[in-house]
């Protein structure tokens, strides 16, 4: 059946030619699952208590997991995110168009609506959330022309075209030099964003709610550093600098991320040969102790992290695998209020997968 158009890309269609959800709050969690031992990095305080369960969750790679379990991934389109309350999920569309698409429940069936860009495509990145899981704004980038990426805000709308499309009102973020392109790749409640110019290049930036700029140091002069996550709080950004997954860590939003200098994650000459460790999640609810999670030489990880001790205490699990390959990465985790619920996604021995009790 083809889909009706409405309005400017409006487009009805089942969701599961674009991407793939797993409803997995609403299912008990297993009681059996792979084990291993929990190893610490060198900067590792004591080690976790508890075993990760690994869930295998087929043809899908977890890039997001909302407050309910429910788990988004790639499967045609690209969908990057999905709220707290599980009913708004961004991405792109094949058409390389900035897209979410809707649902009164996970289950379906979902709306793909195009939402405002520049004319030359783009994608949502991240979605924030308020405290009872609604969407309240959106980052990711906006192509100004065929070639040039710049970090975008998405906040909801009532008024309608041309400025309000399919209820998202879209503002960029300027860029002030040595930065000239970047997109946005993480975005709080209070509409801070964290971004790079790109995945292996150049330099990491923070911008606040009113787009001040700050460049974030890397690990060493002259590196290459990106950062992927932020929590909440606006205090904790997790990403990478010189192949090595670290975090910038302010005691309060009056500090200047500038001024802050990167924490290692992993100790230095952790992967033998090339490897690299990276770090792309932290729960948004991380205040002075949380989790991040990543990759460390081509495995899944988590690293416990407690800010409130100096130096900062820094526990490294590596996420048990669902087969025999170990090789994966953590993307995603979700809020630790909801313990039952709480889980990290990602892929490993080439599928997606979910891990609990970590």
């Amino acid at each position: 059946m083809s889909a009706p158009i409405v309005g400017r890309g409006e487009r009805l269609r089942s969701i599961a030619p674009i991407l793939l959800l797993l409803i997995i709050g609403a299912c008990a969690d297993p009681t059996t699952g792979v084990t291993i031992t929990e190893r610490t990095s060198a900067v590792g305080a004591v080690v976790a208590s508890s075993t990760p369960i690994a869930t295998a969750i087929g043809n899908i790679t977890g890039y997001g997991v909302d407050d309910g379990g429910t788990i988004v991934g790639p499967s045609g389109g690209l969908p990057w995110s999905i709220a707290g309350d599980g009913h708004t999920v961004g991405g792109k569309n094949a058409a390389d168009a900035p897209v979410v698409w809707t649902a009164t429940s996970p289950a379906g069936p979902w709306t793909e609506h195009e939402i405002p860009d520049l004319g030359f495509g783009g994608a949502v990145r991240a979605i924030a959330s308020d405290a009872n899981g609604p969407p309240v704004v959106m980052t990711g980038n906006v192509w100004t022309n065929g070639t040039n990426k710049t970090p975008a805000r998405w906040s909801p709308c009532t008024d309608g075209p041309p400025e309000c499309v399919n209820g998202w009102r879209l503002s960029t973020v300027p860029l002030t030099p040595p930065i000239t392109e970047a997109w946005g790749q993480d975005i709080n409640p209070g509409g801070m964003i964290v971004g790079m110019e790109g995945t292996g290049c150049c330099r990491a930036a923070f911008w606040d709610a009113n787009n001040v700029q700050s460049i974030l140091q890397p690990l060493v002069a002259g590196a290459a550093a990106a950062a992927w996550g932020l929590n909440d709080a606006g205090t904790i950004i997790v990403g990478q600098s010189n192949d090595v997954a670290v975090a910038w860590v302010r005691a309060s939003t009056s500090v200047d991320f500038a001024s802050v200098a990167p924490i290692r994650l992993e100790a230095p000459k952790t992967c033998k040969g090339t490897g690299t460790s990276i770090a792309y999640a932290v729960n948004p609810d991380f205040v002075t102790s949380g989790t991040v999670v990543g990759q460390a030489c081509g495995l899944p990880v988590a690293w416990n992290v407690d800010v409130a001790v100096s130096p900062a205490s820094i526990v490294k699990v590596v996420l048990p695998s669902t087969g025999r390959s170990t090789s994966g990465e953590a993307r995603s985790i979700n809020r630790s209020t909801s313990l039952s619920l709480y889980r990290i996604v990602g892929a490993v021995n080439g599928a997606g997968a979910y891990w609990t009790n970590f």
